[in-house]
């Protein structure tokens, strides 16, 4: 696909093209590095935006970037970075700054029908991982607001950075109580969980989502997929992990060892203890990454 065409095509939609003069478009490795910049010339703006090297919901990922420019552009936004958090003097704040405008671009993504990776349930789990010192409910709530608010102001954004009490009825805790999340660092499609309804127990279910979510989460460049027979994970185009669920109430781990270059399988059911299967995963790719060249 044509990367320049679609940001055409977005741009002539969002309506705000005859306000950029150049766009300019690089590559990047990780969808989690796909960002947007501007440069303000007098009337106009150049715009550079970085793009993950593939397709999938490519339209929608360019789209989503364009966004922000629209708001950016929009005057009804009231676009002031001077008010927001400053990124080295208050990193918690500026994170949830982008946390928040992030939230409102990606809810409009979703009312909108236009597919993206960071749908609803991905960035709500985004957003409660953040928010590691507000318990799970209250981010929940707190998230579910923010989601149906429309339209926001940048004012607005910066505000609600600063007091976020103000969107949960109840006082918010201060916890250092560390909350198991489902944040997933890519997209789960939904043939992966077909493979995990096959499991009969809605525990051993449970378990599974929860291996798979720490696995995408402290798996840094880990790709999941469906596969014929059950779940792969990715890296560096190579299979490093794959779970098989079955109907018995099993789920068979195959892994790969990069210290020794070969498979082990192991057979994980109801009984298996869920967080030492994650310290072995965590362990097999620390020695993945440590040849990233395998």
């Amino acid at each position: 696909m044509d990367n320049g065409k679609i940001a055409s095509d977005v741009t002539d939609s969002l309506e705000i093209s005859h306000l950029i003069s150049n766009i300019f478009i690089e590559n990047t490795d990780s969808p989690w590095n796909e960002k947007a910049f501007i440069k303000r010339k007098k009337d106009y703006l150049d715009v550079k935006i970085t793009i993950w090297k593939d397709d999938r919901f490519l339209y929608g990922r360019i789209y989503r970037l364009f966004l922000y420019i629209f708001d950016v552009l929009n005057p009804h936004f009231q676009y002031k970075p001077q008010i927001a958090p400053d990124e080295y003097k208050e990193p918690k704040m500026k994170e949830r700054h982008n946390q928040i405008w992030s939230i409102y671009v990606d809810s409009r993504m979703e009312k909108s029908g236009i597919e993206t990776f960071y749908n609803k349930l991905l960035r709500r789990n985004i957003f409660i991982d953040a928010e590691k010192e507000i318990i799970w409910e209250e981010s929940r709530e707190i998230f579910q607001k923010l989601w149906e608010k429309d339209p926001y102001t940048y004012p607005e954004i910066t505000d609600y950075t600063y007091n976020i009490d103000k969107l949960t009825e109840k006082h918010i805790q201060d916890t250092s109580y560390m909350f198991e999340t489902e944040i997933n660092r890519y997209f789960i499609e939904p043939y992966v969980q077909k493979h995990i309804d096959k499991i009969p127990s809605a525990t051993f279910r449970d378990s599974i989502n929860e291996l798979l979510n720490f696995t995408a989460y402290n798996c840094k460049d880990i790709y999941i997929e469906s596969s014929y027979f059950g779940i792969s994970f990715f890296y560096q185009k190579k299979v490093v992990f794959e779970m098989i669920p079955t109907a018995e109430n099993s789920l068979f781990l195959t892994h790969f060892d990069a210290g020794s270059n070969t498979y082990g399988t192991q057979i994980i059911n109801e009984d298996s203890n869920i967080k030492e299967v994650q310290e072995l995963i965590k362990e097999l790719y620390n020695k993945i990454s440590m040849h990233s060249n395998f």
